[in-house]
């Protein structure tokens, strides 16, 4: 604390006697005086100066000099309105820094320092303030859906799988949820999701004998952000046939005739169809019903499949059948009768 002051001793009570009392109350003034000097001049030396105040998101690290060569320590005091502080903390002699790590969001605060030892405390530091930033609550994250591609009357698509996070929120916390835009096609309770952690997934199922497409939306939310990300969900009308009188799986012969019968899957009706086999048009219909009887001309592995043309140009063809047609079967046990 610097050099030590010396102060002359006056022994008061040398001037007791009643013939020196006037003195005696002088001198007992100055003994007081002397005393309350010494205090003084000790703690006047104490004063820090608070020369930076290094400020982080997470805490406030104050740093001040130490200019006193005898502090017991320091106080730190903070303050939320800048005029009434409390003690914080304190920190030991020769400590020049102080990290405050109870600090909130959105706030000020205001801080100043103080020495003290046993005669008392020095006076105060500059007071220095900060304003904290507000908490941070990212949004969370949604990724990996993709488009979907569904055949009229085909049951439910495979599981879409998509990720979610959160970099406050674990992802088994976070809610999600969807919707629909075609509730028609695609209704709300036909979105079924499922999964857990990040790794989610969500299966859509159309009504049956419907075409058309529908956005599904996916939700997420952490409780305060919620975004969300879509796929569209295309569901297209389809041409099936069947064959019949005789069915598929019956023995063909040259010449025979086979029952086709038409469905168009999807809610559509057809302008018109075409019915091949093997790759050539064999027959054209432009009036329902469709179905019709197709005669076998050639023996062999013979593949059937129909062309279905819909009103706005699009056409719709159907998977290919195939069927063996075998020659006409040689008449056997050939006898002659004769009549009188």
């Amino acid at each position: 604390m610097g050099k030590p002051y010396f102060l002359p001793m006056i022994n008061c009570a040398d001037y007791k006697d009643t013939k020196f009392f006037p003195l005696y109350r002088l001198v007992s003034w100055a003994c007081k005086l002397v005393a309350e000097f010494r205090v003084a001049i000790r703690m006047v030396g104490l004063m820090p100066t608070m020369s930076l105040a290094t400020l982080s998101a997470a805490d406030v690290t104050l740093t001040w000099n130490d200019n006193s060569s005898d502090e017991t320590g320091f106080r730190v005091e903070r303050s939320t309105n800048g005029s009434s502080f409390s003690v914080l903390d304190t920190v030991a002699a020769d400590v020049t820094t102080y990290s405050d790590e109870t600090i909130q969001p959105s706030s000020t605060y205001w801080y100043r320092v103080n020495a003290y030892n046993e005669f008392g405390s020095s006076g105060y530091t500059n007071v220095v303030s900060h304003t904290t930033e507000p908490e941070v609550n990212s949004a969370p994250t949604i990724s990996g859906l993709s488009n979907q591609s569904l055949d009229a009357n085909s049951g439910g698509s495979n599981p879409v799988a998509f990720t979610i996070g959160d970099a406050e929120t674990p992802a088994g916390q976070l809610l999600v949820s969807v919707t629909t835009s075609n509730g028609s096609l695609i209704p709300n309770q036909n979105v079924i999701l499922s999964g857990v952690g990040s790794s989610r997934n969500v299966v859509v199922t159309p009504l049956t004998g419907l075409s058309g497409s529908s956005t599904i939306t996916v939700y997420v939310t952490d409780g305060v952000n919620t975004v969300s990300d879509s796929f569209v969900v295309t569901v297209s009308p389809v041409a099936n046939f069947a064959l019949s009188d005789p069915t598929n799986g019956s023995t063909y012969h040259l010449g025979d005739s086979v029952g086709v019968d038409l469905s168009v899957l999807g809610g559509v009706t057809p302008v018109s169809v075409t019915y091949y086999l093997d790759g050539i048009p064999v027959q054209v219909v432009e009036q329902a019903p469709f179905n019709r009887s197709i005669e076998l001309p050639v023996t062999g592995t013979l593949a059937f499949h129909v062309v279905a043309r819909l009103s706005d140009g699009s056409e719709l063809e159907s998977q290919p059948v195939q069927i063996d047609v075998q020659d006409i079967v040689v008449p056997s046990s050939l006898t002659v009768s004769r009549f009188p």
